[in-house]
C-alpha cells in the first residue's frame, strides 16, 4: 500500500481528518509533539508546492497534540501561520511546542521543515482546554 493511500495507520492512532490528510504524529512528550505531513498529488496546490491549508492543519493537528500532552485537551481559539517559502519535498516535519499554558487557556508555537530541514513556515496557536483530561485516541492505546 503507498504511502498516500487514506488506510496505512490503524484506528485510532490518528484522527479521521488526520489520516484522510496524512498527518501523522510521530512524538509526543509533555508540552511537544512531532508530526509528520506525507505530501500527496492532493496536498499540493495550482503551483505545484505543498497548499498552506495542508500545512496549516499539520500544524493544528501537532499543536493541538503537544496542547493535550500538558494533560488536557484543548481547542482551538486562533491560529496564525507565517509562511517562508514554498514547501515542497516528500514528507513536511511540524514540532509543537507549549510556550505558556495557563488553567484554561494555552499558547503552542509550531516550526516546519522540509525535507532537506528548511524552515518553511512557523505558527502560533492559541487553545481553550474543553475539561477534557486525555484525547480519546491516547486513551484507547
Amino acid at each position: 500500500m503507498d504511502s498516500c493511500s487514506n488506510d496505512t495507520a490503524p484506528r485510532g492512532e490518528r484522527s479521521h481528518y488526520a489520516l484522510h490528510n496524512h498527518i501523522a504524529i510521530t512524538r509526543i512528550q509533555p508540552g511537544e509533539a512531532e508530526g509528520e505531513l506525507t505530501v500527496c498529488q492532493d496536498s499540493l496546490n495550482l503551483l505545484n508546492v505543498v497548499h498552506g491549508g495542508a500545512l496549516a492543519s499539520l500544524a493544528d493537528s501537532v499543536a493541538g497534540t503537544a496542547v493535550a500532552a500538558t494533560g488536557g485537551v484543548g481547542v482551538t481559539l486562533n491560529s496564525s501561520m507565517n509562511y517562508l517559502r514554498p514547501a515542497a519535498g516528500s514528507k513536511i516535519t511540524c514540532v509543537g511546542r507549549v510556550r505558556k499554558a495557563g488553567r484554561t487557556i494555552v499558547l503552542c508555537d509550531v516550526d516546519l521543515t522540509d525535507d532537506a530541514g528548511t524552515l518553511v513556515a512557523t505558527g502560533t496557536f492559541t487553545f481553550y482546554r474543553n475539561g477534557m483530561k486525555e484525547m480519546p485516541e491516547l486513551a484507547e492505546k
